[in-house]
């Protein structure tokens, strides 16, 4: 399984094996984490492996899960660090799925030391070997169709359309699934979704993250089929004011 295809077989293990990943496997990790890319140089993201195999440290949060080790996230504290954070999470998430570790966003989680280099910790990520089934079918993730999330403007090609749906996978904080794309032939609108009512600064951070792990879904997906992608923020749509949504980007496509 490469990492594009882990985008459709990945599921949240929260259940774990408490027992240590070989030594060759952890620093394969710690070198994905050196090399990750992100979607913004001027916000700063970084991680630590924090080893819990004699629970000697409890989760603080609304949601636990018990692990022999967590990825703890820092970040800075506005929303293009947060999309650039979960830009950069969901790559270290999916290259640990192909290596059969599962793993869990844990949004509001915490532990271990609550700064690093300056960096507040955003959230954890458990990850270990999974007690249990660690894939799932696509079928099963419980997803909008595309038709409910995207506007169509032209008739996209195949590529496009395989690439919206890789979008379509990303995970999300309560399933939230904040993405809404205007679609043309040769670029895609992004856009983050307005909730009716004002949301509290955790949700609102939580959504800005979701948006990062479903931009790294869309590069992932775009490296699959050989397409050349430009993420750019065009100035006439960022200072509009939008009833339904917030505009994130615009995707440029060139195979």
């Amino acid at each position: 399984m490469n990492i594009f295809e882990s985008i459709f077989n990945r599921r949240s293990v929260r259940k774990y094996v408490m027992e240590p990943l070989e030594d060759s496997l952890l620093e394969k990790i710690r070198k994905m984490i050196d090399n990750v890319s992100v979607l913004d140089d001027s916000c700063r993201v970084e991680f630590e492996i924090y080893e819990n195999l004699n629970k000697k440290s409890q989760v603080k949060g609304i949601f636990k899960a018990d692990a022999p080790y967590y990825l703890i996230v820092y970040c800075d504290d506005n929303p293009r660090a947060y999309r650039n954070a979960g830009y950069a999470a969901e790559q270290l998430v999916l290259y640990m799925t192909t290596k059969e570790i599962g793993t869990c966003y844990l949004g509001s989680g915490k532990i271990g030391p609550k700064e690093k280099n300056g960096l507040k910790q955003f959230l954890i990520i458990s990850f270990g070997r999974a007690e249990g089934t660690l894939y799932r079918d696509m079928e099963e993730a419980h997803r909008q169709p595309l038709a409910s999330l995207c506007t169509y403007k032209d008739e996209p090609g195949e590529y496009l359309k395989k690439i919206l749906k890789a979008a379509r996978m990303s995970p999300s904080s309560l399933n939230s699934q904040p993405w809404r794309f205007i679609v043309y032939s040769d670029r895609v609108y992004v856009f983050m979704k307005k909730e009716a009512f004002p949301q509290p600064k955790l949700l609102l951070s939580m959504r800005n993250f979701d948006m990062g792990i479903m931009l790294c879904h869309i590069m992932i997906a775009a490296e699959e089929f050989w397409m050349n992608m430009e993420t750019v923020t065009e100035e006439q749509y960022a200072k509009k004011k939008y009833k339904n949504g917030e505009y994130i980007c615009t995707i440029i496509f060139n195979s």
